[in-house]
């Protein structure tokens, strides 16, 4: 298993290092715009173009990782690329762990990073521009007018970003087992594509409605965003092995 994750790895670098090269460059233009100062014109400009750039690429970063470790499966069951994978002794649950553990410590690892740069980029902003306390009191108040249980604090956007991050994770489970049964079951079949999208569809939004059936109304913002957390992860193990199962017993490279 260890080979494999290191192979797994190794076949995803070279985006992740396009992901980090941009971040570091917007990163850079943030920390020129906070050393000039909001009131030399070129530093407000860097700082207003760097924070909404650095938290695109925060979200479509993570996107873009979950999106890529499907690009992979999909063409090392369709290309010769995967030939020398399946032809090594390892079953189909190994190979397909292996992605799904790739993509998981790369999704956590990434969003952990991200989290981290956001919250140093936000203390550095308020310990420079002592009005934007002014700012954060104002979005606190519209926070607590909509949901007064809810304190808009680190902990506040870590449980957001673990659930956001779990049901993404989900998201990607749903789109290996969709793109599994169009090459192991579909394969040739007329609206193959079409079919396999649709079943994409359909799964992930029964993953949604149940998340959405287990947050009883009277449940706090804690409870809710773990509750939609677990939801998505015991999701993502019902996904692998159902992909495992059909890759092994229907799967032809």
């Amino acid at each position: 298993m260890k080979q494999l994750l290191k192979y797994e790895f190794r076949k995803t670098w070279i985006a992740k290092l396009i992901v980090l090269g941009i971040t570091a460059a917007a990163e850079i233009a943030f920390l020129i715009g906070v050393a000039l100062g909001d009131d030399n014109k070129t530093g407000a400009a860097l700082i207003g173009t760097s924070v909404p750039l650095l938290v695109m690429i925060a979200l479509f970063g993570v996107m873009f990782i979950g999106i890529q470790s499907v690009v992979v499966l999909h063409r090392d069951m369709n290309t010769k690329q995967g030939y020398m994978l399946y032809m090594t002794p390892r079953n189909s649950y190994q190979i397909l762990g292996a992605k799904f553990l790739e993509n998981g410590l790369s999704l956590v690892l990434s969003a952990a990073a991200f989290f981290l740069l956001g919250m140093l980029d936000v203390t550095l902003l308020f310990s420079r521009f002592g009005q934007l306390d002014q700012l954060w009191e104002m979005g606190k108040r519209m926070l607590e007018a909509l949901n007064a249980e809810v304190e808009l604090n680190t902990g506040t956007f870590l449980l957001l970003a673990l659930s956001m991050l779990a049901s993404w994770l989900g998201t990607v489970s749903v789109a290996y087992l969709a793109d599994i049964v169009s090459s192991a079951l579909l394969n040739g079949k007329k609206c193959n594509g079409l079919v396999s999208f649709l079943f994409f569809v359909l799964l992930s939004a029964l993953m949604g409605w149940l998340q959405n059936l287990l947050r009883t109304p009277g449940m706090d913002f804690t409870a809710a965003m773990l509750v939609q957390a677990g939801v998505a992860v015991a999701y993502s193990a019902v996904m692998y092995f159902l992909s495992a199962y059909i890759m092994d017993h229907y799967l032809s490279v």
